[in-house]
């Protein structure tokens, strides 16, 4: 995982993080895997998936939206809830940025913790090899419709899921990436106590590389 102090500053978003990061974790394992399935996969042809599509040779991709740019990069792609769908364990699993907005939409859950750890489990549970997750931390605060910041102890919980394995955790900070400012390597304890600031947008990033 990238321990950078300053990430440089394309997008203005958290992506100038992820992406980095991500990318340097494929290339390092682009020899150790077949399968690959990407949950998120919506508007990932902005992103990611050209890149993915180099190292994988069986490429699923999963949304409750369809996209048919990534339709035609990918082998296969799947719409609907992640929840409900019936899959075979992959060597790779990605889900970047894709957490916080379980059980917000278009799929409702009265009780999003609870969900969010059952599609966590599930994350888990299909992965043979290696599982990428990328989500929002600190404290408790939901965007109604749109995304819920992970809370500390949910955190914990998914970590504790994962100790046993291989794995790298960086969790990341930027004073507002919407406005340029850089994203760069900070710790659990300060992404931890962050406060969601509406009018700068999220600034907290964690990243885990979880290796069976």
């Amino acid at each position: 995982m990238l321990k950078l102090n300053v990430f440089p500053t394309t997008r203005k978003t958290d992506r100038d993080c992820e992406l980095p990061n991500l990318f340097n974790f494929l290339r390092a394992k682009k020899s150790t895997f077949s399968s690959f399935l990407d949950v998120g996969a919506h508007h990932s042809a902005d992103y990611y998936a050209n890149e993915v599509r180099l190292f994988a040779k069986t490429y699923h991709g999963l949304d409750p939206s369809g996209d048919e740019t990534v339709e035609r990069i990918v082998d296969k792609y799947f719409v609907g809830d992640f929840l409900n769908i019936n899959l075979e364990p992959y060597d790779f699993v990605l889900c970047l940025s894709t957490i916080e907005h379980v059980g917000m939409y278009p799929f409702v859950y009265p009780d999003r913790v609870a969900v969010r750890d059952l599609f966590f489990n599930k994350l888990l549970s299909l992965t043979k090899k290696y599982l990428w997750i990328s989500f929002p931390v600190g404290q408790s605060y939901e965007i109604p419709g749109e995304m819920s910041i992970i809370p500390p102890n949910q955190c914990e919980r998914w970590l504790d899921l994962i100790k046993e394995y291989k794995l790298d955790v960086g969790f990341y900070f930027s004073e507002g990436p919407q406005v340029g400012h850089p994203w760069g390597i900070s710790t659990k304890e300060k992404c931890y106590a962050q406060q969601y600031i509406e009018s700068v947008g999220n600034q907290t990033i964690c990243i885990m590389e979880v290796e069976k």
